[in-house]
């Protein structure tokens, strides 16, 4: 029901991660390895979703969550 609403299988799966539990933090490459896209497509929304107020990161040593 919701793929008719969103298109992106990838802001689909964010968005369950995320909103269903806004405790939850994770980088890039554990989000690739989990939902088994590609970092680029992640990395757009996770951007998007950032540039929106809608996502608070934050860098710890190399990574960004």
């Amino acid at each position: 029901m919701i793929e008719t609403l969103i298109s992106s299988k990838t802001r689909i799966k964010l968005l369950l991660k995320f909103f269903l539990n806004s405790s939850t933090t994770a980088y890039l490459r554990s989000l690739e390895e989990e939902f088994g896209e590609s970092t680029n497509s992640i990395r757009i929304e996770l951007n998007r979703f950032e540039k929106a107020g809608f996502l608070a990161s934050h860098s710890q040593a190399n990574k960004k969550f």
